[in-house]
């Protein structure tokens, strides 16, 4: 008997327990949102590094929204090193911002969710065993110490995993693309998902073998058509948009934590995670129950159960990073093949386990319990229960507010942590939040802090070994009592952390002396890190005490190499400019300078020939061979792109209000087809801002730009 995508009790012995389901699933829901209200009312802490970007990114479309630019919530800027985000999850976090407590809000965001969730496994389960046990298969993986920790962060995670369920259970329930409604519910289900998140298609690959089965027969193909055409209409305008910015982000991403699926034991990963994560008895019970399951109903559909889990596990282990929380959404079918397989006495007593996990989860009461077996290990009640937490991010914030140099528009403050509750993303939300508008928090680079006017330390423990790439290095220069830092900067603030830890906020010293007696100073030959000047003069201006800076420094450069571009003839005023020399222990000979401050560059001259920016965009850009370069009144390069050929045009157009370079794309050809403009049109890195931002926290000057005769030119 074919049935739709509702609950339908075939027989009236069944509607006892239908009702018996559908009332303990309210009940369960019931618990959940009070466990999750007592969560929000104990936890204190503030959300860690993806769930600060999630919120911002949610405070990024509350904020255009409501102004009226329509145009910049379609085209929302990516937050840096990170992939643009379909909308649709965070438009439901805007609400949140309704509550003087967003963060917390926004996990009822997810209970709805959930409540999502557990009405999709409870209808996936209906449909292969109609009794009792459907709400024993909401229970044993809703209840999982997996989805409360889904719940109880503001991820994106937690809906992909109920969007996948709610789209499976309406894919089965339209029989083979043989029934109008849950073909159609499919198709937005489908469009939903990928508004959520870009990786929804990982789960849907059998959903698309199904698809392509329904050609067989002429009004399954219609169906299949009109579901296909309608997710199309709802999901492919925004992945249009964001085409040219999205498949590069997304391999960056996927590099994080980055380990090969040839690694030794690669495959294995996720399945430890999941015992630990979704509890072992369920996890090993359910994963055998998906080979060998005993459906009542509907038995032939059982290979897509089989199918959705087993597909799933293979891309995300494929996929370098591996979290747990990626390969959730194809776990879903785990609770259904236990119920389908195995007594009902052990079905319902892994349940009532499940729940006692799930109290325990918020409780902390038990556990994390070990069991070390000879080649693996069991984890019984993972547990994360809410923490009364104060980590001083508001706090610090407010303080730099008040320390900081008013006249200066922006200051950067290097951030020497990364630990989970302790990290830039973290603090870039809250000053969003608070409205905080100057402090900038800026990550440590080879050369430390320069031009930050602020440094905020985690001392001793900065974060986790995996995060902490040049952390532990950073500390030690800071912590150096013979070296740069601390001739220029001085402690201001401490704070003690939750974790026993100290934050320590240091800033620039005022009132330092020149650092340089004479009034000029050559160079026949200078290198600081990738940069190489030869024949540098640098002129001082008078030296301003109050802001410890020269007031101007003319520098003239016979040429530049940064990072293999060539530039000759190059002549610069800083304006406002202070630094710090760094010499050899014993030594009066400076072995570099790091730069403090700088109002503004004034650039008066400079010259860059057609054949430097050839051999500069060959070595810089991976995969790119220019064949060809010319300068004339556009930039026009020909060449190959991972051994595809290329070719493209562009020109350069300096801008007022705020005052920044615009590159514009006039053409791009790629593999012999030309590429859409409009695929470049809302790309923010094509505009490079010439006033003071977190990147240059100064101001750039350009009297004007020439591009001809092979030359790119200033003025």
């Amino acid at each position: 008997m074919a049935s739709n995508l509702y609950v339908q009790p075939p027989q009236a012995s069944n509607r006892k327990a239908l009702v018996f389901g559908l009332l303990g699933l309210a009940l369960f829901l019931a618990v959940e949102a009070l466990l999750l209200r007592s969560y929000n009312r104990a936890d204190t802490r503030p959300p860690s590094w993806d769930q600060s970007i999630h919120l911002e990114i949610a405070l990024d479309y509350r904020d255009a929204l409501r102004e009226g630019r329509l145009a910049d919530a379609w085209h929302l800027a990516p937050k840096p090193g990170m992939p643009p985000f379909p909308p649709l999850y965070h438009l439901f976090l805007t609400r949140a911002y309704a509550s003087p407590d967003p963060a917390h809000a926004a996990l009822w965001v997810n209970w709805f969710y959930l409540a999502l969730l557990a009405v999709s496994i409870f209808g996936l389960s209906w449909r292969f065993r109609p009794d009792a046990t459907a709400l024993a298969a909401v229970l044993l993986f809703a209840a999982s110490p997996a989805i409360q920790d889904l719940l109880t962060t503001q991820l994106v995670d937690l809906p992909m995993v109920a969007l996948a369920a709610a789209a499976y259970w309406a894919l089965l329930a339209c029989d083979e693309f043989t029934r109008w409604l849950p073909a159609l519910a499919f198709g937005v289900l489908h469009a939903a998902g990928m508004l959520h998140k870009w990786s929804f298609f990982s789960y849907m690959l059998p959903a698309y073998f199904v698809a392509l089965a329904s050609f067989r027969d002429k009004r399954s193909t219609i169906i299949m058509l009109f579901s296909a055409v309608l997710s199309a209409a709802l999901s492919a305008p925004w992945y249009a948009a964001h085409i040219a910015l999205l498949p590069p982000r997304l391999v960056q991403a996927s590099t994080d934590f980055a380990i090969s699926a040839w690694t030794p034991g690669a495959w294995l990963a996720y399945f430890q995670q999941a015992s630990d994560s979704i509890g072992p008895l369920v996890w090993l019970l359910g994963a055998v129950g998906l080979l060998a399951p005993q459906y009542k109903r509907n038995r032939e559909q059982g290979w897509v159960l089989l199918a959705w889990f087993a597909t799933s596990y293979v891309f995300w282990t494929i996929v370098p990073n591996r979290q747990l929380r990626f390969l959730m959404p194809g776990l879903v079918p785990i609770g259904v093949a236990f119920c389908s397989t195995w007594p009902k006495s052990l079905t319902w007593g892994a349940a009532a386990l499940q729940l006692l996990v799930m109290l325990n989860f918020f409780g902390g009461w038990v556990g994390p319990v070990r069991l070390d077996l000879p080649f693996y290990t069991l984890q019984f009640f993972e547990n994360r229960p809410p923490a009364r937490q104060d980590w001083k991010t508001e706090e610090i914030l407010r303080r730099i507010e008040a320390e900081r140099d008013p006249a200066a528009p922006i200051s950067n403050v290097t951030l020497v942590a990364n630990d989970a509750y302790f990290n830039a993303p973290t603090f870039h939300w809250t000053q969003r939040r608070l409205g905080l508008e100057h402090a900038r928090m800026r990550g440590v680079n080879r050369r430390l802090c320069e031009f930050s006017e602020f440094v905020l330390l985690k001392d001793p423990k900065v974060g986790p070994s995996t995060v902490i790439s040049g952390l532990p290095e950073a500390s030690a220069e800071i912590r150096d009592p013979r070296g740069w830092f601390g001739r220029a900067y001085e402690e201001i603030a401490r704070w003690t952390l939750p974790d026993s830890n100290n934050a320590i906020l240091y800033r620039q010293r005022r009132g330092l002396k020149k650092p340089y007696a004479g009034k000029s100073l050559i160079y026949q030959h200078y290198t600081a890190g990738k940069v190489v000047i030869r024949d540098l003069k640098a002129n001082f201006g008078p030296w301003d005490p109050q802001k410890s800076a020269y007031k101007t420094v003319g520098l003239d450069v016979g040429q530049f190499d940064i990072r293999g571009l060539v530039i000759k003839g190059a002549n610069f005023d800083l304006l406002g400019v202070g630094f710090m020399p760094m010499t050899r222990e014993g030594a009066d000979d400076w072995t570099d300078i790091r730069l403090l401050r700088l109002e503004k560059l004034r650039i008066k001259s400079l010259d860059v020939g057609a054949e430097e920016l050839k051999s500069f965009l060959s070595l810089r850009v991976k995969g790119l061979s220019v064949e060809e370069l010319s300068l004339d009144k556009t930039v026009r390069i020909a060449g190959t792109y991972n051994g595809k050929g290329v070719a493209a045009e562009a020109g350069l157009r300096l801008l007022d209000g705020p005052r920044r370079l615009k590159i514009d794309i006039v053409s791009v050809r790629l593999g012999g087809l030309d590429v859409p403009l409009s695929t470049f049109r809302e790309i923010k890195e094509l505009t490079i801002p010439l006033y003071p931002n977190p990147e240059t926290p100064f101001a750039i000057e350009l009297p004007g730009l020439t591009i001809a005769g092979g030359r790119l030119t200033i003025p």
